[in-house]
């Protein structure tokens, strides 16, 4: 009778039990929620004559502005200002006529002013020495490679400029395939181009290229990296591990860019934006307006999809 009892006992836990694993069953799954980020406008930075370029000092943890000015010789500067978009100083390096790409590298700063290439020091502001060689044009962006060496872009003449550290300055490369090079960054052994376009095209027919492009910088073989032409491409910075950030002068556009050429439009802002910069490690995205004469930073804040 009790294993009976027992046998019973047994069988209505075991009906209980795949009860419970049947309505457990029914139970649905909490749906997975993707995070994506998206940049929020945090600080607006007016009274920048003209801003064309930003880049950012880690030591300081303060951003450098190129501010090509009015129509006067010598009216040009870099303004220095703080993260949280107050100016501290307007006027830290003075008397540029109109500088353009900035680098930062040791104790240095280093600006293009049209045909020159100044070098100031990054403590005081005062210009040390100007670098030119004959051919410059329209010289725009600034890189530092990591052997030392300062890569120069000429627009107007569709060459890079290189400044060695031994002093040197002269002409690196020179090709109609840069299709006048404005932005420029260097990743590994690539130095990455973002390319303002072709100004003509067969018979003078108006053309506009400006694809990103990348150049080997051993071989100087030049490659197209995005698929699409974009126009009037100005600045490119590091996004990820996996993306470029670029921005287009004449749309405004901000846009990502992956190893394959695929483009996806993050934000746009006004016509006129410039050499953009991009900290990863803050998502901090700085715009400068050059028709606006603003500063625009965005922080990219995460967002559930």
């Amino acid at each position: 009778m009790k294993n009976i009892c027992k046998i019973a006992l047994l069988s209505v836990f075991i009906i209980a039990c795949n009860s419970k694993n049947k309505d457990a069953k029914k139970v649905p799954k909490e749906e997975k929620k993707t995070i994506i980020l998206t940049p929020k406008l945090a600080h607006e930075v007016n009274g920048l004559t003209h801003c064309e370029s930003v880049v950012y000092n880690k030591n300081e943890n303060v951003l450098y502005a190129s501010l090509i000015g009015d129509d006067k010789n010598g009216d040009g500067s870099i303004a220095k200002i703080s993260l949280d978009g107050k100016i501290i100083n307007k006027s830290f390096v003075k008397g540029l006529n109109d500088p353009k790409g900035i680098a930062i590298t040791n104790d240095k700063l280093y600006v293009t002013d049209v045909t020159v290439l100044v070098e100031a020091d990054l403590k005081t502001g005062k210009v040390i020495k100007k670098h030119t060689t004959e051919g410059t044009m329209f010289l725009n962006d600034v890189a530092v490679a990591s052997d030392g060496n300062i890569y120069v872009s000429d627009t107007r003449n569709s060459s890079i400029y290189m400044l060695q550290t031994d002093g040197t300055f002269s002409q690196w490369l020179q090709s109609e395939d840069l299709e006048h090079p404005n932005g420029l960054l260097q990743v590994q052994n690539d130095m990455y181009v973002a390319a303002w376009g072709n100004l003509l095209g067969p018979n003078g027919a108006k053309k506009q290229s400006g694809n990103l492009l990348k150049v080997n910088m051993t071989s100087k073989e030049i490659m197209k990296v995005s698929k699409d032409t974009l126009g009037n491409l100005d600045g490119v910075q590091v996004y990820d591990k996996d993306n470029l950030v670029i921005s287009a002068w004449r749309t405004g556009k901000i846009m990502k860019v992956n190893g394959e050429g695929l483009v996806e439009d993050l934000l746009t802002v006004g016509q006129s934006v410039g050499d953009i910069l991009y900290i990863p490690e803050q998502k901090l995205l700085a715009l400068p307006m050059n028709f606006q004469s603003q500063l625009l930073i965005y922080k990219f804040e995460e967002v559930e999809e």
